[in-house]
């Protein structure tokens, strides 16, 4: 899966994980400050949202260390790259 197929799951999920507009940016550079609504509780919903999006499971503790929409989007290449190996 390539990064920029990976960024626009990603993105999908937050349009409906935070309802935004279907117009919504969204870059590797957006963090949580870019988007209303994203705190401590929807950042826990969002990445149970990922997970089941691409059905895989994210490491907890990286979830909670990442500074911006790029850092999962890494995150989440690795872990399908493991996926896909099994």
């Amino acid at each position: 899966m390539t990064e920029a197929e990976v960024l626009a799951r990603v993105r999908a999920v937050m349009i409906e994980t935070f309802r935004l507009t279907d117009d919504a940016v969204v870059t590797r550079a957006t963090t949580s400050l870019d988007v209303d609504g994203w705190d401590s509780l929807s950042h826990a919903l969002l990445i149970m949202n990922v997970e089941e999006a691409f059905g895989t499971e994210l490491p907890l503790e990286r979830t909670y260390e990442l500074a911006d929409v790029g850092e999962l989007v890494d995150l989440l290449r690795d872990a399908v790259a493991r996926t896909d190996v099994r």
